[in-house]
């Protein structure tokens, strides 16, 4: 392999890289391909499984202990593939508000931090329910209804009346 600033062949060897272009200053690699350019310095580096290291990233955030940091907000947001203001919705706040929790001049609560989590831990939402539905909570105030049960088959099932 070659520098793509100067040409000169690289070295490549396995080392434990600082990985925070993930955006979280604390994630290291531990024992991936490091290719440097004795010449210049430019380096490159081999990360597999992309998406599976970003979601396990996402799953040790989420379980850490103590209220998220605004880095770990903005990470999350990003994991979950939402912009501001769609996380916004989501979380049923403003865009602003979401500014202000990644920007570090607020904490985010501790009800939003629960949900924050649970949405990341849950990113595959559970059979016929939408996280787009959060959207809508408090929306508008819902008539009234009534939910009607059956067992089937040995399962309950609802219908909403």
């Amino acid at each position: 392999m070659r520098c793509v600033v100067c040409g000169t062949a690289m070295k490549t060897r396995r080392e434990n890289f600082k990985y925070d272009a993930c955006g979280l200053p604390y994630v290291t690699l531990a024992g991936v391909d490091v290719s440097r350019c004795p010449k210049c310095g430019e380096f490159e580096v081999a990360i597999p499984r992309i998406e599976e290291l970003h979601r396990v990233i996402a799953t040790a955030v989420a379980r850490r202990r103590g209220r998220l940091e605004p880095v770990e907000v903005r990470y999350l947001r990003k994991w979950l593939g939402w912009s501001g203001t769609d996380f916004a919705a989501h979380m049923g706040v403003s865009a602003e508000t979401v500014s202000r929790w990644e920007g570090g001049s607020q904490r985010i609560g501790s009800t939003a931090d629960r949900l924050l989590r649970l949405m990341a831990l849950s990113r595959e939402p559970a059979r016929e329910y939408s996280l787009d539905l959060l959207k809508a909570v408090d929306a508008e105030t819902p008539p009234s209804f009534r939910i009607g049960l059956e067992a089937k088959r040995g399962e309950w099932q609802a219908a909403v009346a």
